[in-house]
């Protein structure tokens, strides 16, 4: 796939983000830094929701794709950045931010924070890793 397809597939995924958001959890995200905080908002919700009644694990993995899709067009808007797929593993390829020698897998923190562990917090995750490329 190519650079451009990667990032048409990641903008219509952030897009779906938006829409379930919206819908399912009534928050509006506006691509803006500020909306990261209710996205950990609906990652704990979700987290809370997987410890009462376990979510299917495509539900899972199409949620943790969409929203970390969501998060990486803020991070590539202000940080700059493109996505890229990553198939150093055939058996397990996955999509991050690719911004100088970093990658950012944002689909896999909002996994792990809606699995197994809901401290895990989206906006100090961005802010952490913008600082850790200015370095």
């Amino acid at each position: 796939m190519q650079t451009n397809e990667i990032s048409k597939l990641m903008q219509d995924a952030a897009r779906d983000a938006v829409g379930y958001v919206a819908e399912q959890h009534q928050f509006e995200l506006d691509f803006s830094m500020a909306s990261l905080q209710d996205v950990d908002t609906v990652l704990a919700t979700l987290h809370q929701h997987q410890q009462q009644q376990s979510h299917s694990p495509e539900l899972i993995f199409t949620l943790s794709n969409i929203i970390g899709a969501y998060i990486g067009e803020i991070f590539i808007k202000n940080y700059g950045g493109n996505w890229h797929s990553n198939t150093a593993d055939s058996a397990a390829p996955y999509i991050a931010v690719q911004l100088s020698d970093k990658e950012f897998p944002f689909a896999s923190v909002c996994y792990h924070k809606i699995i197994q562990d809901d401290t895990i917090s989206v906006v100090d995750y961005v802010k952490q890793a913008a600082a850790n490329v200015m370095q």
